[in-house]
């Protein structure tokens, strides 16, 4: 659990830390993170994959936090699940999911595109691939 919260929420937090000043010296001052539904506590099915889904819930909480800290200065988080994504995360390849790492990365930049030059809102928005609102 301990190498998933490391990689999941702290390794973002970690590498928005480095990166805040030149965001906030850039056109967008905007940070975007990777989430997933599994961080959705308002969505949440799931009676397993603890360690996955507390790590993005952590992710979304962090990103809050660094929201709420940017946006007076116009700076402001995206956290984006990426979709049902064709990988390895079971140990073997989810061919059944609806997308492969190609399709959904560039679903994502292109989220990223629309949303440059927004202001920031109250809360950083939560979306999912394909622009819908998430549930926090």
């Amino acid at each position: 659990m301990l190498d998933v919260f490391n990689v999941n929420a702290l390794g973002a937090l970690r590498v928005t830390e480095a990166f805040v000043p030149l965001v906030m010296n850039s056109a967008s001052k905007m940070i975007a993170n990777i989430s997933s539904e599994a961080g959705s506590i308002g969505q949440n099915k799931r009676s397993s994959w603890f360690a996955y889904c507390m790590s993005k819930a952590a992710l979304n909480m962090g990103s809050s936090l660094v929201h709420n800290g940017l946006k007076e200065a116009g700076g402001h988080v995206l956290l984006i699940h990426p979709g049902w994504v064709q990988t390895f995360m079971r140990g073997e390849l989810d061919v059944a999911a609806e997308l492969t790492p190609t399709e959904s990365a560039g679903k994502i930049i292109g989220l990223i595109r629309e949303r440059i030059g927004q202001s920031p809102g109250d809360v950083p928005a939560f979306i999912d691939v394909y622009g819908n609102s998430m549930p926090w």
